[in-house]
């Protein structure tokens, strides 16, 4: 049997062929979805997700924040405005197309008959190419690696005879790998709730509302009256007694500041 080292054709060690060595991971799919979409007054979002395939990470942004497991189902505190929730997943993995040039002699020029596999080795350091993938196929002269974690990665590769006697490396090559991503988005919207008919204005003035650095939410200048009796929202207040109004009821004697208006109100 013939023991004599393997050689790369092209002289003793031919250079490492590597195509579009480090491909990033074609991003999957992000399924976010919300119990309902639209709601009056209030509503507590119960937001359900899911990746395909299933994503390595994900991050929430929007109406809720964090890290979120590549599938799941949350119960979000109750809003009162319209809201977007955004979801972000990436796919870490990344494959690298590796290709070199088939042995046809050994070292001494004589033709090689035994060829039996080649290896392909690779890591995250030159020094320690410590992974490996078996050829067994000797037409072959290509292979793919596949679940490459995001960062720089290195290959080469070796012929391998019948009896296990293995050729030296090929040149090393490296390239930077990257994971794919996508994200998804739904959008609650809520509409204001209808006045109650259980409060009532009591007098005419009517003001817009100003909001303070803490969210408070301050009455504002007069801006119009309204006649007495007409229902307010007890659902939106500032300061005590003051409810909102229906904007079409009040007769504007000033441009609002505000989307909404304000009067003195008490049950009725």
């Amino acid at each position: 049997m013939d023991s004599r080292p393997l050689a790369f054709c092209s002289l003793l060690l031919a250079t490492l062929f590597l195509v579009d060595a480090a491909q990033a991971q074609t991003a999957g799919v992000v399924n976010l979805r919300a119990n309902q979409t639209s709601a009056t007054g209030s509503i507590a979002p119960v937001l359900t997700w899911s990746t395909s395939p299933a994503a390595r990470t994900c991050t929430a942004s929007g109406g809720w924040s964090g890290t979120k497991a590549a599938s799941g189902s949350q119960t979000l505190p109750v809003i009162s405005t319209s809201t977007t929730f955004n979801l972000s997943c990436t796919w870490g993995n990344g494959s690298a197309v590796v290709r070199w040039t088939i042995p046809r002699t050994n070292t001494d020029g004589s033709a090689i008959t035994n060829l039996a596999s080649f290896k392909v080795m690779y890591g995250t350091s030159a020094s320690a190419l410590n992974q490996t993938l078996s050829v067994t196929d000797i037409t072959r002269s290509s292979a793919t690696v596949n679940s490459l974690a995001a960062g720089r990665w290195y290959f080469t590769v070796r012929a391998v005879n019948t009896r296990n006697v293995e050729s030296s490396n090929s040149s090393v090559w490296q390239k930077d790998v990257s994971g794919g991503t996508a994200a998804g988005s739904v959008r609650i919207n809520v509409t204001a709730a209808p006045p109650t008919g259980t409060w009532r204005t009591v007098t005419q003035p009517v003001y817009d509302v100003t909001t303070v650095s803490t969210g408070t939410r301050v009455l504002g200048q007069q801006v119009g009256l309204i006649a007495v009796g007409r229902p307010c929202d007890q659902n939106f207040r500032v300061t005590q007694k003051f409810y909102r109004v229906t904007r079409s009821e009040v007769t504007f004697q000033r441009s609002s500041r505000s989307t909404e208006v304000v009067a003195r109100c008490l049950p009725q």
